[in-house]
């Protein structure tokens, strides 16, 4: 813990550093203001949407850009040569990760408070931002260790919005079966839409538990055979040895 507290305050060093803290203010000060010419139900369901891109999409691309730019500062040779064990460099990513969800979650929820007047049940929201975000970040993690520029990076991500997201889309606007959609649960981005759109709409509760059960699986199967195993190799790539 006493080396692991030290990576999680360099991670928001950096992060205001290279103005990512900004630009993601930027993009939540979007959110509030579209969500201003929503009313009523209307409101109440896309309330849920900007926690679900924050989550998922944004989350994905923070972890990304803050990997690039260490790659930049060569921060892995100081890596190697530190006491931090992978595991408290690997930890440090996600609990950064779930500390910008988790402020984002705060800053929206008070805007359409003092704006609209609108509480949510967070018992129900703040779970799920964290096991989402927890899952999208490893993802960002393993679609940054084969990305040698921040362009790749970005195709990196578009395939997996092309994979993974696109799908959800589609059923969503019936150009997939229904027959066929059901079975899209299992992709992060779908199963995340539902545990955060519990939000704001009845879910059945065998989804919920299955959403936090498969997440969670889904994220120790991606730490421990995707991530974890894959980083000493990152390491020696990023530092040419």
């Amino acid at each position: 813990m006493g080396r692991l507290l030290p990576l999680v305050k360099g991670e928001f060093d950096r992060l205001n550093k290279y103005n990512l803290f900004t630009a993601n203010f930027v993009v939540l000060l979007f959110w509030v203001g579209l969500a201003f010419f929503f009313e009523g139900e209307e409101l109440k369901m896309f309330v849920p949407v900007i926690f679900l891109m924050d989550s998922t999409m944004m989350t994905i691309m923070l972890v990304g850009a803050s990997l690039f730019y260490e790659k930049q500062e060569h921060t892995m040779n100081s890596i190697m040569i530190s006491p931090v064990t992978e595991d408290e460099y690997l930890f440090s990513k996600v609990i950064v990760g779930v500390l910008n969800s988790l402020i984002t979650v705060i800053f929206i929820s008070a805007a359409l408070y003092f704006v609209k007047g609108v509480i949510y049940n967070y018992l129900l929201l703040i779970p799920a931002i964290i096991i989402v975000t927890v899952v999208h970040t490893m993802i960002g993690i393993r679609l940054s260790y084969h990305a040698k520029s921040f362009s790749s990076l970005l195709v990196n991500f578009m395939v997996y919005i092309f994979l993974f997201l696109l799908p959800t889309v589609f059923a969503t606007l019936g150009i997939i079966d229904a027959n066929l959609a059901k079975y899209l649960i299992v992709l992060p981005p779908e199963i995340s839409s539902i545990l955060i759109g519990a939000l704001a709409r009845d879910v059945e509760l065998w989804k919920l538990l299955f959403g936090y059960t498969y997440l969670s699986v889904l994220s120790f199967v991606l730490y421990r055979f995707m991530i974890k195993p894959k980083f000493n190799e990152y390491i020696m790539r990023e530092t040419g040895v």
